[in-house]
């Protein structure tokens, strides 16, 4: 699961389950360098090689700045 983290430090984090949303694992940071809390909304994907892709939106200037889709790609720690 991926979620936009709107506190300082401002950018994305993601849980994971392995018991079907039982429990989640502590907060795995995304990204961590927005500028502030207007981002969010992600959506993440596994890719072939299985990395993950998470593609989120972003307001780069305040205030009223323009909003850029930002990406990361990660893998989860063995």
């Amino acid at each position: 699961m991926s979620y936009g983290h709107r506190r300082k430090p401002f950018g994305n984090q993601a849980r994971v389950s392995d018991d079907h949303g039982r429990t989640w694992s502590e907060p795995l940071t995304i990204s961590d360098d927005g500028i502030g809390g207007d981002l969010g909304y992600p959506s993440t994907v596994q890719l072939a090689d299985g990395s993950l892709l998470t593609v989120w939106y972003e307001v780069m200037r305040e205030p009223r700045g323009r909003a850029v889709l930002r990406q990361a790609r990660w893998q989860l720690s063995s």
